[in-house]
C-alpha cells in the first residue's frame, strides 16, 4: 500500500463523525489476491483514516509485503496484514462487510502493538484475528487507542465477537499412530515453521489447504531460481504439481515423502534456497493459526 500523502486528504473528504457505511468486500473475498489493491478503494481508506486517526500512515507503510489474506468463516470479513521490508515493523486489519474495523500495527523499536476499532464491544478486548497477530510478538504491550473514543459506533453485531474469549489457549495436539494423514501434514509443518507451532495446530482440513498453499509457494519460489546447483534431495519434476488441483491433508500424506526431502534440500548450505521457506513460513502463519482456531 502506498498511502504516505493520503491521510490529510481522506480526513477532508470525510467527516469524522460519520456513521461508518457497509463496506463493498465482494471484490476482495470473491479474489482475495486483489487486496493488494485495497489503497484504491477511496471509501474503505475513508473509513480505516477516521478509525485510526493520525496512525494512519504508519500503519499503511507497513504494507510493503503483503501476507496471505484470510476469508473469515463465521462473518462476511477478511483477514489482511503487511510487513515493511526489512520485516521489522507490520500492520493488520479485518474489515467487514457491514463497516466494522479492527486494525493495529507493531512498532519494532517500542515493542508495542497499537489497536483501533470502530467496535465498542471490541474496544477493550483484542478482535480474535489481532490476538491471532500480536502473538507473533511475545511480551509485546498492547495500546488500546480508542477505547474511549467517538469513532465506536458499532457494538458487536452479527458474527465473530469479542466479548467472550474466542483464542484457545496453546496446547499440544498429539500424533495419532492410526491417523497417518494427521502426522505427514503436521511433520511437513514443522519444517516450514516450528515444531511449537505444528504441535500447536489443530489439524483440520483447512489447516491442511494452508499449509498445501505454502508448499505450493515453496515449490513456485525455488523454481524461479531454477535449482542451480540443486540442493539434496530435490529433482524433476518439483513434487505433487500435476496433483495440486486439490491442496489439503490428503495431498500433504499423497506427497509427503516427496516433500520432507525437499523442503531439507532447501534448508540446507543455499541461502536463497532457504529464503522460499522462511518467507513463505512468514506470509502463510497468520492463515494457518486462524484456521487451526476455526475463526
Amino acid at each position: 500500500m502506498k498511502y504516505k500523502s493520503l491521510y490529510l486528504a481522506l480526513l477532508l473528504s470525510v467527516p469524522t463523525f460519520g456513521f461508518a457505511g457497509n463496506l463493498n468486500l465482494d471484490p476482495y473475498l470473491a479474489n482475495p489476491s486483489t487486496l493488494s489493491k485495497i489503497d484504491s478503494n477511496s471509501h474503505i481508506q475513508n473509513e480505516l483514516a477516521a478509525v485510526l486517526g493520525g496512525d494512519y500512515v504508519k500503519f499503511s507503510k507497513n504494507f510493503e509485503v503483503l501476507s496471505t489474506p484470510y476469508k473469515l468463516k463465521m462473518a462476511k470479513a477478511i483477514y489482511s496484514e503487511g510487513r515493511t521490508k526489512a520485516g521489522n515493523d507490520a500492520s493488520a486489519m479485518t474489515l467487514y462487510a457491514d463497516g466494522r474495523i479492527y486494525a493495529a500495527h507493531y512498532n519494532s523499536q517500542k515493542h508495542t502493538v497499537r489497536y483501533f476499532t470502530n467496535d465498542k464491544s471490541c474496544s477493550t478486548v483484542l478482535h480474535p484475528t489481532i490476538q491471532v497477530f500480536t502473538k507473533h510478538y511475545p511480551n509485546v504491550k498492547v495500546e488500546f487507542v480508542n477505547s474511549n473514543n467517538s469513532v465506536l459506533k458499532y457494538n458487536g453485531g452479527n458474527g465473530l465477537g469479542c466479548s467472550s474469549p474466542t483464542s484457545r489457549t496453546v496446547q499440544t495436539y498429539a500424533i495419532a499412530s492410526d491417523n497417518p494423514t494427521q502426522a505427514a501434514a503436521r511433520e511437513v509443518a514443522s519444517k516450514i515453521w516450528t515444531q511449537s507451532i505444528a504441535n500447536s495446530l489443530d489439524m483440520n482440513n483447512d489447516v491442511g489447504v494452508v499449509i498445501s498453499n505454502t508448499v505450493k509457494s515453496i515449490l513456485t519460489c525455488s523454481a524461479n531460481f531454477n535449482l542451480v546447483p540443486k540442493p539434496p534431495g530435490v529433482g524433476d519434476p518439483i513434487p505433487g504439481t500435476s496433483y495440486f488441483i486439490k491442496p489439503g491433508l490428503d495431498y500433504l500424506k499423497d506427497y509427503f515423502y516427496e516433500i520432507i526431502p525437499y523442503l531439507a534440500g532447501l534448508s540446507g548450505a543455499q541461502p536463497v534456497y532457504k529464503t522460499c521457506i522462511t518467507v513463505a513460513a512468514a506470509n502463510n502463519r497468520s492463515a494457518l493459526e486462524m484456521a487451526s482456531l476455526g475463526i
